[in-house]
């Protein structure tokens, strides 16, 4: 049996955690840069700027400053930086990513469901409670300096608690919005269960549920600080990129017409429409 308190066996697989921050950082970066229409389109004001799209920006931006800086710090350490500032800021940061992958399924099942007050009112007190599960579990997080030959800004160490009271929430929300998606497409169409999964991007909410259950496993087992928060961050990243692309729909332009006179010769003038603007979503290759 492994002893997970052994300071040799932390010390290894603090060196994986380190390596598997690069990975994030290329992997995210990558999907970054190849969904980067959205933030593209806003600047150039083809997409106008929507309530859907702040948790959507956030946990991005957020995110991708998170593992950036992650990066930084494990490569060299400034001296004029203050270590404990610094891992209390990825804590924090990397909670907010967190919270706004759930908040991105909860627009995507808000379009759904947005006839029904009570599922929104739900949905939103929800959400409410998730954000200051995160907040809670953030402000609990505790700063471990490094010993002065080790390269190290310091350690991040999680309330096991708090860590698995948050990661509970955020796997039980996850589902929920799971169903409440399938059951909300399910009662509107007669297509087959298998359709509505295949074809709703219903996928992307799989996969966030599924990933969110590795952080709660690690956070109940508490082998040690390391390992309390080895997946977070991975499993950030990849619900993360998922609940983007599935919120990426719902950010439609709004349909506008314009007005062309034609003339006929046995006929006065009569006016034809052009087809409404393409929603900026439409343009976005999921498939990358």
């Amino acid at each position: 049996m492994v002893n997970w308190q052994d300071p040799q066996v932390i010390e290894n697989w603090t060196e994986v955690l380190v390596n598997i921050t690069f990975v994030i950082l290329g992997l995210f970066g990558w999907s970054y840069i190849h969904s980067c229409q959205i933030e593209s389109a806003l600047l150039r004001r083809q997409l106008t700027f929507r309530w859907q799209i702040v948790s959507y920006l956030t946990g991005r931006t957020f995110f991708l400053v998170t593992v950036i800086l992650s990066a930084v710090t494990s490569i060299a350490i400034p001296p004029y930086i203050d270590c404990y500032y610094v891992l209390k800021f990825l804590a924090f940061s990397n909670n907010i990513a967190m919270a706004c992958t759930s908040t991105n399924l909860v627009v995507r099942t808000w379009t759904i469901w947005k006839t029904n007050r009570f599922v929104c009112v739900f949905m939103a007190l929800a959400t409410l409670g998730h954000w200051f599960t995160l907040m809670l579990s953030s402000k609990e997080t505790q700063i471990s300096p490094s010993s002065p030959s080790s390269e190290l800004c310091g350690f991040v160490i999680v309330n096991p608690t708090y860590s698995a009271a948050s990661a509970m929430y955020t796997m039980i929300f996850d589902f929920i919005l799971l169903k409440l998606a399938i059951f909300g497409h399910w009662r509107s169409s007669s297509s087959s269960l298998f359709t509505i999964i295949r074809t709703q991007g219903i996928i992307f909410y799989f996969i966030v549920f599924l990933t969110s259950v590795v952080p709660f496993i690690f956070s109940r087992l508490n082998l040690n600080y390391v390992m309390n928060v080895f997946f977070t961050w991975p499993a950030t990243c990849i619900m993360l990129i998922a609940s983007s692309y599935a919120v990426i729909p719902t950010f439609t332009t709004p349909p506008t017409c314009h007005r062309t006179p034609v003339r006929g010769p046995l006929e006065g003038t009569r006016t034809t429409d052009e087809k409404p603007n393409v929603p900026i979503a439409a343009r976005v290759d999921l498939s990358q």
